[in-house]
């Protein structure tokens, strides 16, 4: 099952009528109420007609942030179903799968070592197929059959054959998979491309989206979001003042011919963004992944 990012659902009044929407989260994400309530609390989030900014246009820079997060950090937000060549198996982005990728390759030097496999997507949850496939597109060898010799290390998402059966067993078109460490061989190159297809569900799980991540991603939003208010209140103004009858009143902003509204603002949040993904003290990337084979 295809788990959202964000539900966005219709509140509609006493006679049916839509008067608003109501967008949460179910993995946990910062929605747009929390991004008012919190990151831009106190502030109208309105132009200078009073028209305040739309909770869907809130969500958008949510969105973005998200996959932005996602982008740097290297790993999924939330657990994503993964589909090999998809189009090819009649499979519909959307309801069967979110994310397509091509299949893996044949390496002699990685699969002896257990037959490894890196994945390309963090943290894998788990694998729901696991082929060996000929370039006739004939199944060779179903994994999925054995599944006791599937191991996955799910934060590094490395996939790994293990035969401890010790019985000669006989697979799809006729590899024999004998006891040891690599339970094919024949018919394939040291090196042979796209052979491997592989289905798997990764991501983090909503225990695994840690607090720090849920704020980079509303300080991010928030930036947008204080971006496009300030540019619509007081854009460029950086004071007046009014004198009438000896009686005068003046007025000073942090905007300028340079620098919006809420400048001062963002500029501390684009800082404290920096320093989180920032890989000279402590890298956010690399905390969450470690350090892999395969250069994925």
């Amino acid at each position: 099952m295809i788990i959202p990012y964000y539900v966005v659902e219709p509140v509609l009044d006493e006679s049916g009528m839509q008067t608003s929407v109501e967008i949460t989260s179910p993995i946990g994400l910062p929605t747009p109420a929390e991004i008012r309530s919190r990151w831009t609390y106190g502030l109208s989030l309105a132009d200078a007609q009073g028209r305040s900014m739309d909770d869907q246009d809130i969500l958008g820079f949510l969105m973005t942030a998200v996959k932005e997060t996602e982008r740097r950090l290297g790993i999924l937000l939330k657990p994503t179903i993964i589909a090999c060549n998809p189009d090819d198996r009649g499979l519909i982005q959307g309801l069967d799968y979110e994310l397509e990728e091509q299949p893996y390759d044949y390496d002699i030097q990685k699969w002896s070592n257990y037959g490894f496999i890196q994945l390309r997507q963090r943290y894998a949850i788990e694998v729901s197929m696991f082929r060996l496939v000929s370039y006739a597109g004939q199944m060779t060898v179903d994994f999925m059959r054995y599944p006791e010799w599937i191991k996955l290390n799910k934060k590094h998402s490395q996939l790994q054959i293990v035969n401890r059966g010790g019985n000669g067993l006989t697979a799809g078109t006729g590899y024999g998979m004998a006891y040891g460490s690599t339970p094919f061989s024949t018919g394939l190159l040291s090196r042979t491309p796209q052979v491997f297809h592989v289905d798997y569900v990764a991501g983090l799980t909503p225990a695994q989206l840690t607090q720090d991540i849920k704020t980079i991603v509303a300080k991010q939003a928030t930036v947008d979001v204080l971006g496009v208010a300030g540019d619509s209140t007081l854009a460029g103004m950086a004071g007046y003042s009014l004198s009438l009858d000896g009686i005068s009143e003046s007025f000073q902003s942090t905007a300028s011919a340079m620098y919006g509204t809420y400048s001062a603002h963002i500029t501390q949040l684009q800082s404290e963004i920096a320093e989180f993904f920032d890989p000279r003290k402590g890298g956010a990337r690399t905390k969450m992944r470690g350090f892999t084979m395969g250069g994925i």
